[in-house]
């Protein structure tokens, strides 16, 4: 009895004093780019013409190591695009993960902001780093899937502040995503980009088993009461 009201004593300190059970996060797409550049080209549009480019993949100098840059070849603007990894049903994530990725650049105009972009058919669902973006330095940008954060919707009738619906429409089903690269007017600038991660957030390990404490803890309560 002794050892059960001792058991039962740490349980409900250690849940007093853990209101929230840790989370751990999977990857459900990833790129790290420690090895190649996993598929990713860059898309360059200029007069509404498209030409796809191979990025220059670095082993180091990443966050923390490999990465992929590009070193702007036109006066168009230019973008990241992910390999078909990313692409599929990313639903499960909305409202329990986001995605995330390392960026920057060593030309960027003031109002430039770094962007991830994801698109199912004809509909863009997007997010948005702030201005005034340093050069030089990597930065890491972690948007979730939720109205945290200033997502935008495009059904082709122009930018509107997206839903959770909205999230679902895209996420559900994306056929393409990509990253920003233009950050300035005319060729310029180079570009980097790292990690690059859809995730989804799920309890840490023995975050179960204490659940489980926590309903014993309740049950020998309730006993005790009667």
């Amino acid at each position: 009895m002794k050892r059960s009201n001792r058991l039962i004593a740490l349980a409900a300190l250690f849940l007093c004093s853990t209101p929230v059970l840790a989370q751990t996060q999977t990857y459900l797409a990833h790129s790290n780019y420690d090895v190649d550049l996993d598929g990713w080209l860059v898309k360059d549009t200029i007069n509404g013409v498209s030409s796809y480019y191979t990025p220059t993949w670095l082993a180091n100098g990443g966050a923390p190591d490999g990465h992929m840059n590009f070193h702007d070849v036109t006066p168009g603007g230019y973008i990241f695009e992910a390999p078909d990894k990313f692409h599929g049903d990313f639903s499960a994530a909305i409202g329990n993960g986001g995605v995330f990725y390392d960026w920057g650049a060593d030309w960027i105009m003031d109002d430039r902001v770094s962007s991830v972009t994801f698109w199912s058919g004809d509909i863009r669902l997007w997010a948005s780093s702030g201005q005034g973006l340093a050069t030089n330095v990597w930065h890491h940008f972690d948007y979730a899937f939720d109205m945290s954060v200033n997502w935008r919707i495009d059904y082709g009738l122009g930018a509107q502040t997206a839903t959770m619906s909205d999230l679902y429409t895209v996420l559900s089903n994306v056929t393409d995503m990509n990253i920003s690269g233009e950050t300035w007017t005319g060729i310029t600038e180079t570009t980097w980009v790292d990690n690059p991660t859809i995730y989804m957030n799920v309890p840490a390990p023995g975050a179960f088993a204490l659940l489980g404490l926590a309903g014993l803890v309740s049950k020998r309560r309730r006993r005790s009461v009667e």
